[in-house]
């Protein structure tokens, strides 16, 4: 976890070289909360609606997310570019930031499985992206911005209705061999209890809980509070970032 301005300063910190001190913090803190909240509030329709399969339980988490991670980007990451689904037919979600393009990226449904090393579609609009001269063709990414390669942020991340989040991760990804892994040096486990209704404290290295559902309200649904979260962390994000402050909500 980042919650100091000293810990932004290490040499060895990839990420903030990356994006800056801004968008580390607010993508290891935030993106494991919206990720949870998606699942949370997916399932509570899903089980509550007796018509919905698991596809359309899929498709209502990945809305949610784009919704609920993108408020939080344009609340507390000023100057990013949120591109939505909802913006016109075939967009993809993606963040612009700082010279880069982040992008969720949902590779399995359970924990155990490898994140590294999935295999991209010939016809995969990403793999155009990552490759020089390679002409991006139709896709689930038709509509990312063009970018060079090499400037890809992935937030990998596996999940399932049962389990809810499994498992995220944020990393720059490399073709190699028609396959995307990460850059050497260039990947980070994030932290699942972040945003989660409890738990143990034990956060020793190597643990990788399994997603629990965020707080709810009296109705039962779930509740993305971001000033909470802060709490719980002991951190004042607009103290953190003095001259920036936070966007209008």
């Amino acid at each position: 976890m980042l919650t100091s301005a000293d810990t932004f300063d290490s040499d060895d910190d990839w990420l903030t070289r990356w994006v800056g001190q801004r968008a580390a913090f607010v993508l290891t803190t935030y993106a494991v909360p919206c990720l949870h909240f998606a699942h949370a509030e997916a399932a509570r329709l899903f089980d509550s609606t007796a018509y919905l399969n698991a596809t359309a339980y899929g498709q209502l988490r990945y809305h949610i997310l784009c919704e609920a991670l993108g408020r939080v980007i344009e609340s507390r990451l000023s100057g990013a570019e949120v591109h939505r689904p909802s913006d016109r037919i075939g967009t993809a979600f993606t963040i612009e930031c700082a010279g880069r393009v982040i992008y969720p990226y949902k590779y399995s449904e359970g924990a155990a499985d490898p994140y590294a090393g999935f295999r991209l579609a010939d016809d995969d609009a990403l793999k155009g992206r990552l490759t020089p001269g390679d002409a991006p063709r139709q896709g689930i990414l038709a509509g990312m911005p063009e970018l060079p390669p090499g400037e890809l942020l992935v937030l990998a991340w596996a999940g399932n209705h049962k389990d809810g989040l499994t498992r995220a991760v944020l990393g720059v990804p490399t073709l190699d061999a028609g396959r995307l892994r990460w850059a050497e040096g260039q990947v980070l486990e994030l932290d699942l209890r972040l945003g989660d209704t409890g738990g143990s404290d034990d956060r020793s290295a190597g643990t990788r809980p399994a997603g629990r559902a965020p707080v709810c309200d009296k109705d039962g649904r779930p509740i993305l509070d971001l000033d909470r979260i802060d709490a719980e962390l002991g951190v004042d994000f607009d103290s953190l970032f003095p001259f920036h402050g936070r966007s209008p909500r």
